[in-house]
């Protein structure tokens, strides 16, 4: 099992989700539609309440926000927008949704599209859906998106994999006439060590105790992680010791011992996307295997020799 690329995957620290005030949402709303009422234009054309959303989460403050929404809804009416602080409030707080609709706008730039809103020479249609997708593309942008395993911490190479198996059993004589079965214990949980070399490219002290960082948070913090070694896939995960040696400065030698928590090891494991997935959850009623193990399709970058 040498030379075999491997990698622990760790939990991402869970982030809280901005979520919109719905009463400016609601007043922001109101306001584009009945500016677009009152220009004539249709208001199925386009998704106002998402648009609305985006308007509020992207806003530093209120005061911005409402002036910002003025400059909107003047624009759909086709009236110029001078007012500097409608300007400055709309084109500052909104330039990079501005910029991702520009092309569906009709301007070659920010600067040519701000001159024509202050001249009122604008297509409204096509500014407002360009400033809705803008809108969007930013929002989807700003929520981070990672592999459903985690963060991907890999190990270059595989030295060894020591698995044990245990279970208690009893240290003196049994009665010929007692059940055997009443004092030997479950086997216990299943456990591997693991002995691997990680790569430090840059030969920079800084990149070792980063590495080392993330492994000990997780410890620290009581988490479960996902290792996978070659195209196995190993669910569930405690980490239970870990050692780093740093022998060169080009390589961090590390030896951990890997706990299966759920030991079942021994149990069914599935095919997904190419990898083989073991140690599952004990399953609660019904489910989908899929997603109740949240099984990302990996890209696998190793060679096994």
């Amino acid at each position: 099992m040498a030379k075999t690329y491997a990698a622990f995957y760790l939990p991402q620290e869970e982030k809280e989700i901005a979520l919109p005030n719905q009463k400016n949402v609601d007043r922001i709303k109101g306001n584009i539609t009945s500016a677009l009422q009152n220009a004539g234009i249709s208001t199925t054309q386009f998704d106002i309440r998402t648009m609305a959303k985006n308007i509020d989460l992207q806003s530093t403050t209120e005061f911005t926000q409402r002036y910002a929404v003025g400059a909107l809804t003047k624009i759909i009416n086709g009236a110029p927008v001078t007012n500097k602080t409608m300007l400055d409030s709309l084109f500052n707080t909104y330039a990079p949704a501005l910029n991702a609709g520009l092309a569906q706008t009709g301007f070659n730039s920010i600067v040519e599209m701000k001159n024509a809103v202050q001249a009122g020479n604008i297509n409204v249609a096509n500014f407002v859906q360009g400033f809705s997708n803008g809108l969007s593309v930013i929002q989807d942008m700003s929520i981070e998106k990672t592999s459903k395993y985690g963060e991907e911490v890999p190990i270059d190479v595989v030295d060894k994999i020591v698995y044990s198996y245990k279970t208690k059993t009893p240290t003196q004589k049994i009665s010929e006439n007692d059940v055997i079965k009443k004092y030997i214990a479950n086997l216990e949980p299943a456990d591997f060590t693991l002995k691997a070399h990680i790569k430090n490219e840059n030969a920079e002290l800084w990149n070792i105790n980063d590495f080392n960082n993330k492994i000990i948070d997780v410890m620290i913090n009581k988490k479960e992680i996902i290792f996978r070694l070659g195209r196995s896939i190993y669910e569930n995960c405690i980490i239970s010791t870990f050692t780093p040696t740093i022998n060169n400065i080009h390589t961090i030698d590390i030896t951990a011992v890997i706990i299966l928590n759920y030991n079942s090891v021994v149990g069914k494991s599935y095919s997904r996307g190419g990898n083989r997935v073991m140690n599952l959850k004990p399953p609660v009623g019904d489910f989908d295997r899929n997603f109740y193990n949240l099984a990302s399709n990996e890209v696998y970058l190793g060679i096994i020799s």
